[in-house]
């Protein structure tokens, strides 16, 4: 009997000493996968963080101009300090000067006088963004006139978004060309839109995509160490 009862307990610590080996060999697994999401998650997420922190501030005036040498300005950009709704960089426009008059403006959903802007600043990142533009001429001696509209193009914008269009019943591409002109009736508002487009967004989208199931996997793995824990707290 005391031979069978040794014989029971050494068999009993082997059998716990196998266990307790695969079990040591299952968290050293877990620890590793755990160093190498980790070690993913910190090459990628900074990476993220640093293409919003590098855009560069950038801003493009347009020039209104006709025959009758009227004229006018609007200047649309981003700054590191701006938001997408108001904040101190917006510059309302001014009311309207006497006739004859060319006069452009930004349209917003911002209260008044910020509803219509003659310097409209967005936030600084790499989400695509459009603005509202209307453009009026006034004259009392004439029915129409060609209205010219030039700007230049920086370096900054050009490089940071796929493309930047002009949009009326044309779609003009900012990037190639540094000027339009259409034909504008008298006191007849014309609206266009300027749009850009990032061209990291499928990159950008694909990158989030990878984070979320790192993520999921970090939290998939934290759920084993525990369950593995409280199995071997229940077996002590």
């Amino acid at each position: 009997m005391p031979y069978s009862g040794e014989y029971q307990v050494r068999s009993r610590f082997k059998a716990n000493k196998r266990i307790d080996n695969k079990l040591f060999r299952f968290i050293t697994i877990i620890i590793l996968s755990l160093s190498f999401i980790f070690t993913l998650s910190s090459l990628i997420i900074p990476n993220i963080i640093t293409a919003s922190e590098n855009n560069t501030e950038w801003q493009v005036e347009l020039y209104f101009t006709e025959p009758d040498e009227t004229s006018d300005t609007v200047t649309f950009g981003v700054k590191n300090e701006a938001s997408d709704g108001k904040d101190i960089f917006d510059t309302p426009k001014p009311p309207a000067p006497q006739i004859p008059y060319t006069r452009a403006w930004f349209n917003t959903d911002l209260e008044e006088p910020y509803n219509t802007l003659w310097e409209d600043y967005r936030a600084l990142s790499e989400d695509s963004k459009t603005w509202n533009l209307t453009v009026i001429w006034v004259s009392d001696n004439s029915s129409t006139a060609n209205i010219a509209i030039s700007w230049e193009m920086p370096e900054e914008l050009a490089n940071g978004y796929n493309s930047v269009y002009l949009h009326n019943a044309e779609i003009i591409d900012m990037k190639t060309n540094s000027n339009y002109q259409y034909t504008s009736s008298n006191s007849e508002p014309h609206s266009f839109q300027i749009i850009l487009q990032n061209k990291e967004l499928i990159g950008t989208s694909d990158t989030n995509n990878i984070t979320s199931i790192l993520l999921i996997a970090l939290i998939i793995v934290i759920i084993i160490i525990i369950i593995v824990a409280v199995y071997i707290k229940k077996r002590k």
